[in-house]
């Protein structure tokens, strides 16, 4: 007890001691600057003799200061100080340093100037605290040991500590900051004294590490109702709301925590926001849009963005971050939970939920079509075969392929547009049922309606036109002994071709015996006299107009034919030792028939490609034999052809033509002039064909 009282004792003692020490200096120091300036204020020296009684010390100072002619100013504080005093025989400059010890003044001086107020002790600077940081520089570890340490100093010992260069707002300079950690690696650590102490961290792209507060409690913090955590804006993060009734704001985010845009964004917009899962797990975004939608904003948000994991990584693995919005109401979540889902049925407009095969024709479009026992043979092989090495179109029997047979128009969905939605088709409402995230729902809705437009119609009008002309010139002088007997029979006018019997050339024989002499005789009764002098000359013109209508990328098929029979005759044999015979006659049928096939596309400028196979084939009435099939002439066209609407093509101008040119005489004398047309006979044929095919395709919107 008595070393305590001694302790106590001495460090009284100790700071009386001290005390007084600077006491005696301070008036020490006022005595020299009073010594200094008595030269030029010689009323510091005067003597006087004063007796005073309740008298405030500010009244008493400036009574000295106006006799003895001093310049005094007074502070307003010694107002307060009462003085009850006797002085006699005493000189102003000693007068003066009592009152500094008496009532704890201090003296400025400013020339002879004497300012005088209380004396204010200065402020003991208390020392600096070391700051607990400590960098390895061999393993690049950073050790923390901070309690409530001011962060501009922390900031400042680890950048000397490190070298890197850290950055924060001004705001924040004075905020406490409070961690232990040991031997973690630099990023790390900041990333976690960050953490801790409700800051931000950002690294830009030139190394800078950034720091600013992760949030501001709102004004009704310490009320009962719960609030929504208003976000500060990063350095990373600016934007600028254009409109608030239509949402369109004008952002630059730069690595920025997609949490941060949609409290702040949210709360400036005045938007109604449901999270289903913490958004801190959402990631980050890079995005800069002079005037987006907010909408379109999250759309490009959550498109480009990756989950992230407790520990900060980036997580592949785990379901993404979505958005739905329901009325005026955001829902943020992941893809998988329940809210954030959506089931739409999406109904095409403008065209078939199913792809439209093109017609089927019952007749191959092949010349010369047969079948026997249901296997197809053809007489000529100049059918469309030639085009399936280029276009694919013709199967090997000849009939259209069905590239399309039992498709949906899904199939032309990019895979991308489909991921992660479970689609069904409705063909009675010529619909898709879409069920998954709400987001990929609305792109799939977008993409239907972006391929939904009205599919063009084509009207193809087509003319065919199939002209024959012939001429026939027949000439000359034949007579000769028939078997029996011939009448005389013909016409001389328009052609000449008159059959003179027996009797009449007798007649005609008689006339010239009344000439003198002369006696020609008669002719037997089997004899015949031909004259023919005729010429002939035929156009045949076969004109034929069918429409056809269909759907762009469709084709249209027109086929008009006749069909003829010829006989199959098959023998069997039954049994070994006396064999039977069993004969079968078939009819077996094959066309000949004018057919047209076209396939329209019409581009985007409104103008037509038209695929164009034209075949026509005809019985020529040959046969190799009697029950052998009947010969086929054919003809065909094969054309694309790109045209503007209701331009028209003219295909064809294939054209047959066939001239006989025969005769005969008697030797010699058929080649005399004149003497020529009796002893000679002869015949000159021309026949000319021409197929010509008239197409105009029309548009019909």
């Amino acid at each position: 007890m008595k070393k305590v009282f001694l302790f106590l004792m001495l460090f009284v003692f100790t700071a009386l001691s001290l005390s007084a020490q600077d006491i005696s200096s301070r008036t020490n120091s006022i005595k020299n600057q009073l010594e200094i300036i008595k030269i030029e204020t010689p009323g510091l020296e005067e003597s006087l003799n004063i007796n005073i009684t309740q008298t405030s010390l500010a009244n008493f100072l400036l009574a000295i200061a106006k006799v003895h002619k001093l310049n005094i100013n007074v502070s307003p504080e010694l107002n307060s100080i009462t003085i009850v005093n006797n002085f006699a025989d005493v000189s102003v400059e000693d007068l003066l340093i009592f009152l500094v010890k008496e009532y704890e003044l201090d003296i400025d001086f400013t020339g002879n100037i004497l300012s005088i107020k209380k004396y204010v002790a200065p402020i003991e600077q208390a020392k600096e605290k070391p700051i607990g940081v400590m960098y390895s520089v061999s393993s690049g570890n950073l050790s923390f040991d901070l309690k409530n340490d001011k962060l501009d100093l922390v900031f400042r010992k680890i950048m000397d500590e490190t070298g890197k260069n850290l950055l924060y707002t001004p705001e924040i300079e004075n905020n406490p900051l409070s961690i232990y950690l040991k031997e973690v690696p630099l990023e790390l650590a900041l990333s976690k004294l960050a953490e801790s102490n409700n800051l931000l961290m950002n690294i830009t792209s030139d190394g800078f590490y950034t720091f600013d507060l992760a949030y501001i409690p709102s004004n009704n913090e310490g009320s009962t109702t719960n609030s929504r955590p208003v976000r500060r804006k990063q350095s990373n993060f600016y934007y600028k709301v254009l409109d608030t009734i239509g949402k369109r704001v004008e952002v630059d985010l730069q690595n920025t925590p997609i949490a941060d845009v949609i409290y702040t964004l949210g709360e400036d917009l005045k938007l109604d926001i449901f999270t289903a899962s913490p958004l801190d797990e959402a990631g980050t975004a890079t995005v800069e849009a002079r005037n987006i939608s907010f909408d379109v904003l999250l759309d490009k948000i959550f498109e480009s963005s990756s989950p992230v994991s407790a520990n900060g990584n980036n997580n592949s693995t785990s379901a993404k971050f979505t958005y739905k919005k329901d009325g005026n109401i955001y829902y943020f979540g992941k893809e998988d939970q329940l809210s954030l889902k959506q089931v739409e049925l999406v109904s095409m407009m403008h065209r078939s939920i199913k792809l439209l095969d093109d017609p089927k024709s019952s007749r191959q479009l092949r010349a010369g079509r047969t079948n026997l026992n249901n296997t197809n043979f053809t007489s000529f092989q100049n059918g469309l075969n030639q085009n399936n090495n280029n276009s694919n179109r013709f199967n090997d029997s000849g009939t259209a392929s069905d590239s399309k047979a039992g498709k949906s128009i899904e199939e032309i969905i990019p895979e991308d547009i489909k991921e992660g939605l479970d689609i069904k088709l409705d063909t009675e409402l010529n619909s898709f049922v879409v069920s998954g995230p709400a987001v990929k729902v609305e792109r799939f809705k977008n993409f239907i309606k972006f391929i939904d437009k009205p599919v063009p119609v084509i009207l193809i009008e087509v003319m065919i036109i199939e002209v024959n002309r012939s001429a026939i010139t027949e000439t000359g002088i034949s007579f000769g002994i028939g078997d029996k007997p011939v009448t005389t029979q013909g016409e001389f006018f328009p052609s000449g071709n008159v059959t003179i019997g027996a009797k009449d050339a007798n007649k005609i024989i008689g006339n010239f015996n009344g000439f003198g002499a002369l006696n020609i005789g008669k002719v037997v009764p089997n004899f015949y006299l031909d004259i023919k002098a005729m010429e002939s000359a035929g156009t045949l013109k076969i004109k034929s107009t069918p429409k056809l209508t269909t759907i762009n990328g469709h084709k249209a098929y027109l086929s008009s034919g006749e069909t003829t029979y010829y006989a199959v005759t098959s023998q069997s044999f039954f049994g070994s030792q006396i064999p039977q015979t069993s004969e079968i006659r078939n009819y077996v049928p094959i066309d000949a028939e004018l057919s047209l096939e076209i396939l329209p596309i019409v581009s985007g400028n409104g103008q037509v490609t038209l695929d164009i196979q034209v075949l026509q084939s005809a019985f020529n009435g040959e046969r190799i034999e009697e029950d052998a099939p009947p010969g086929i002439t054919s003809r065909e066209f094969s054309s694309i052809v790109r045209m503007e609407d209701e331009d028209v093509v003219i295909l064809g101008g294939i054209e047959s033509i066939r001239k006989e040119d025969s005769g005969s005489g008697v030797p010699f004398l058929a080649r005399i002039p004149i003497i020529k047309w009796f002893f000679s006979k002869k015949r000159r044929e021309s026949t000319k064909r021409d197929l010509n095919i008239i197409i105009k395709p029309t548009i019909i919107e």
